[in-house]
């Protein structure tokens, strides 16, 4: 053994260890950019909390870049000693994402690995971010980037965004829409008035970033026989962009580092845009013109065309058949991104063999003040859409209770509860306010879609995500419950007021009590035979009162409510949360 662990040609499994933490000790640190929405911390994109490092992480409720740390993680990379995310926010330019955010995680990273340079990989707007931060005048003082890698970056940008900036209608790939439909949520619940009066309004001041995403060069038609608009006559321009894209500018970005990118192909993708006159009813809505119809080309990842995610004279790699955003956990584009850095897959096991299939998901998500639990049905998990249930591994599931995740900030709830691989059934939800106040629920199934097939059918027809929503009143100390049925892949979830189980919770709160005080409340006896039995916990007597005509129902409640009113005073709290939710229970239809 001591012979063996000097043997440069039959290494133990010791020696083999230390020569690759040499190996990996000698590179410089990797830092991958999430592209537009692949960063996730509510406080910050709620402008809850200011721009910080701590807090962020990939959106809880897809697969994207999970992969891809994978993949180095097993190549003998470590997080946060040198692989690093460089998460950042996403509805800011990408001049300010790099200045408050990507020199710190560069000045993090060379900290962290002791070394002066580091490798910067970037999906989509995660290049324009790096490209700002090489391209800053700042930059030659700090000459810090051994080389950049890009993974489908809009260089020149992308005709998909026309709409997201224009007329607030992103169109993309599902991943980013079900990220930035969440996201518009949460904005539309916590800050209602900057998003229901204005949508576009709310997009072009809420999320600026998506202007640097406009395409530089001509990309809309107009006029019969139609015609190129020129980008110099529009209103909608990527000022950024049009500056970066100068010959100039690329001769110096070039200069100052080496530059790869990596371009998916196959897959329609939005050429061109025909445009009618602008709406007459709004000032800012398609100020260049309403969408009548897209043109696509074939050549592209289905939100970027191939030649505009290129840069001139760069180390420019042979487009790969890959969507958009599949790329930075496609097993292709991790294969040549081991290649590109000296990793070798074969003998590390780096990248994958197949691409993993996005994980079908139910998100039921809250806005403040509440705190919410989840039991879910036992079952078989749903199939994707268009995927049979005989090709996918599904095994039945158990019921179960989730408490949902805070990602709120200093007392302000936001509640998250992801469910992988739903059944079809019915989701109890229970409701528990934690203060005084308007709240929401939402329910949304994703991962759910076909996957992106070549000729972009499945790149450019992903459905709107439907996020089914109720909203109320609580009080603290209220318990209200719900029920969400799912019933198959491509129906959107239905929720409703569950008050049969919100009546039996009340109802024995109410008996409880009354137990305390000797029977009574107050000096008033319960003399109803049925609401006696009732507040006793008999079921059958709650199902019965429930049951009986609408109007009668009404009165039993009233008489509840009225029973309730000798608790308010040192009891407060107590009895508030009582009466509403009876109140929600005798007023539900």
């Amino acid at each position: 053994m001591h012979n063996q662990a000097f043997n440069p040609i039959c290494c133990t499994p010791l020696v083999t260890l230390r020569r690759v933490k040499k190996i990996i000790m000698s590179r410089f640190p990797i830092i991958f950019i999430p592209g537009f929405t692949g960063s996730f911390n509510l406080p910050v994109l709620l402008d809850w909390r200011g721009p910080t490092l701590s807090g962020w992480d990939f959106p809880p409720f897809v697969d994207y870049g999970k992969t891809l740390l994978q993949t180095f993680t097993q190549a003998g990379y470590r997080r946060n000693r040198d692989l690093f995310v460089a998460f950042y926010d996403w509805r800011k330019p990408v001049e300010e994402s790099a200045r408050r955010y990507l020199t710190a995680w560069i000045d993090k990273a060379k900290k962290a690995a002791n070394t002066n340079k580091v490798i910067l990989i970037g999906h989509s707007m995660g290049g324009l971010v790096a490209r700002s931060y090489i391209q800053s005048p700042e930059y030659p003082n700090r000459n810090d980037v051994a080389r950049l890698i890009t993974l489908g970056t809009p260089h020149r940008g992308s005709a998909e965004a026309y709409t997201a900036w224009a007329g607030a209608e992103p169109h993309a790939d599902e991943t980013l829409r079900t990220i930035f439909a969440v996201y518009l949520w949460y904005l539309r619940h916590i800050h209602p008035f900057q998003t229901e009066l204005d949508k576009v309004k709310t997009i072009q001041t809420q999320v600026p970033g998506v202007r640097d995403l406009l395409p530089i060069e001509d990309y809309l038609l107009t006029g019969n026989p139609p015609q190129l608009k020129p980008i110099g006559t529009m209103e909608s321009r990527n000022w950024w962009g049009e500056m970066a894209n100068k010959p100039e500018a690329i001769a110096t970005l070039l200069q100052r580092v080496p530059v790869t990118t990596i371009t998916g192909t196959g897959f329609n993708t939005i050429s061109t845009i025909l445009v009618g006159p602008p709406p007459t009813d709004h000032s800012l809505r398609y100020a260049d013109g309403a969408p009548l119809s897209r043109q696509y080309d074939a050549q592209g990842d289905g939100t970027v065309l191939q030649r505009m995610a290129t840069v001139p004279n760069a180390n420019n790699l042979p487009p790969l058949p890959v969507s958009h955003g599949a790329l930075p956990d496609s097993p292709q584009v991790l294969g040549l991104l081991c290649t590109e850095l000296g990793v070798s897959p074969a003998i590390l096991g780096a990248a994958p063999a197949t691409m993993i299939p996005p994980t079908p998901r139910l998100v039921i998500m809250t806005a403040s003040p509440i705190q919410v639990e989840v039991e879910a049905p036992a079952g078989q998990p749903l199939a994707p859409v268009g995927v049979l249930g005989s090709s996918v591994i599904r095994k039945l599931r158990r019921r179960r209770r989730v408490r949902g995740r805070n990602y709120g900030h200093e007392g302000k709830a936001l509640n998250l509860v992801v469910i992988d691989y739903p059944t079809a059934g019915d989701y109890q939800i229970t409701v528990h306010g934690t203060d005084h106040g308007h709240f929401a629920v939402g329910a949304m199934l994703c991962g759910m879609g076909e996957p992106p097939v070549l000729g972009g059918v499945g790149a450019t027809a992903t459905a709107e995500p439907v996020i089914t929503t109720v909203e109320g009143e609580i009080s603290r100390e209220s318990d209200l419950f719900y029920t969400i049925s799912v019933r198959s892949a491509d129906e959107p979830p239905r929720m409703s007021f569950n008050a049969q189980r919100t009546m039996m919770a009340v109802i024995n709160r109410l008996g409880t009590a009354m137990s305390e005080r000797g029977g009574v409340l107050g000096a008033a006896p319960v003399t109803d035979d049925r609401l006696r039995r009732a507040v006793m916990g008999d079921e059958a007597a709650v199902r019965a009162m429930m049951a009986a005509p609408a109007d009668q129902r009404r009165q039993m409640i009233n008489s509840l409510i009225e029973l309730c009113q000798t608790l308010i005073g040192d009891e407060y709290e107590r009895a508030l949360a009582i009466v509403h939710a009876l109140e929600m229970v005798r007023d539900a239809e």
